[in-house]
């Protein structure tokens, strides 16, 4: 079933991908930076979440193509 997006749409998901993304690799970082295991957990579990959304509207925009 193909959607119609407008150019407006594509930019606002472009720039939700584009959050998603710095915030993925910030929780990396700051991960690999900390000491603390606690807080090394946390932000790793972060990240899976963050890329769990890039992933999610990585699909949608797939899926509306069609």
């Amino acid at each position: 079933m193909a959607q119609n997006i407008t150019t407006k749409d594509l930019t606002e998901i472009s720039e939700l991908l584009e959050g998603e993304n710095l915030a993925y690799k910030k929780c990396v970082s700051y991960a690999a930076m900390t000491i603390d295991p606690v807080l090394r957990e946390k932000f790793g579990t972060f990240a899976c979440h963050h890329r769990g959304r890039y992933q999610k509207l990585l699909t949608f925009l797939i899926s509306a193509q069609g």
